[in-house]
């Protein structure tokens, strides 16, 4: 049921989340990753990590077990040619043993079944392969950005994997069983007001068109854009957090 939370948001997701800093480049080939290196992109979405991994020019693999969004990440990433797009769950990627350098995880880490998922990821993992773990949170250092998510609580329809009691830190070390690295890079995401109402209709657990609430809390949200527009867009600050894991 937890790929299927995002049928109805695939398109909002597209327009409304942010991509990622290029800094994760750097990351990359720092780690050795060359033409020459594949990387499966885990949990890709609709491509916004997998399109910016696509300029190193390795082999990547994008891995979704949603339809949906494995159509839009084939849209999105369209204009490269080094992507292949697999149909299937992180727990059972059907990539082979030890064939891949890098495992990179964007915003979904907390959706897999952790104890299924550590013997698939050391199954296609190459010797001493790393796992790239990133995750974006949006600062809370503007009016707007507290504004903002005072109205996605305020309307939240559902307690998902996306907004329950987690620990992402414990998390990984007890799926690792060993330290990891950190690395935080300033990320901005500037949105017309289309990009600001999708990017909180993406999120699983606020309405859509079938919700009662739904109405009033598009009403909410283009008279917060308003409020704090200027040139018709709007800004949010992300601290983009890459973390570098091994087994």
């Amino acid at each position: 049921m937890k790929n299927e939370l995002f049928n109805n948001k695939t398109k909002e997701y597209a327009i409304g989340r942010p991509s990622y800093p290029t800094d994760v480049l750097k990351v990359m080939r720092d780690l050795g990753i060359s033409e020459q290196s594949s990387i499966a992109d885990i949990g890709a979405g609709t491509g916004l990590l997998t399109n910016l991994l696509g300029e190193l020019g390795c082999n990547v693999l994008a891995i979704e077990p949603n339809e949906y969004m494995l159509k839009e990440c084939r849209r999105y990433c369209s204009k490269n040619n080094n992507i292949e797009f697999i149909h299937a769950p992180a727990e059972d990627t059907t990539l082979n043993d030890n064939s891949v350098d890098i495992i990179t995880i964007a915003q979904a880490f907390h959706w897999f079944d952790k104890q299924i998922c550590k013997i698939e990821f050391q199954r296609i993992l190459k010797r001493n392969g790393y796992v790239i773990i990133l995750f974006n949170e949006m600062q809370l250092d503007s009016q707007l950005a507290q504004e903002y998510t005072g109205v996605l609580h305020k309307y939240k329809v559902k307690t998902t994997a996306g907004i329950s009691e987690f620990d992402p830190d414990k998390e990984k070390l007890n799926f690792f069983e060993k330290d990891f690295d950190m690395h935080f890079y300033d990320y901005y995401h500037t949105l017309t007001e289309k990009g600001f109402v999708d990017g909180a209709l993406s999120l699983s657990y606020t309405p859509s068109k079938v919700d009662s609430s739904y109405e009033d809390f598009i009403a909410e949200l283009s008279h917060l854009f308003s409020k704090y527009q200027h040139n018709d867009t709007v800004t949010f600050h992300y601290k983009t957090e890459v973390c570098i894991c091994r087994f």
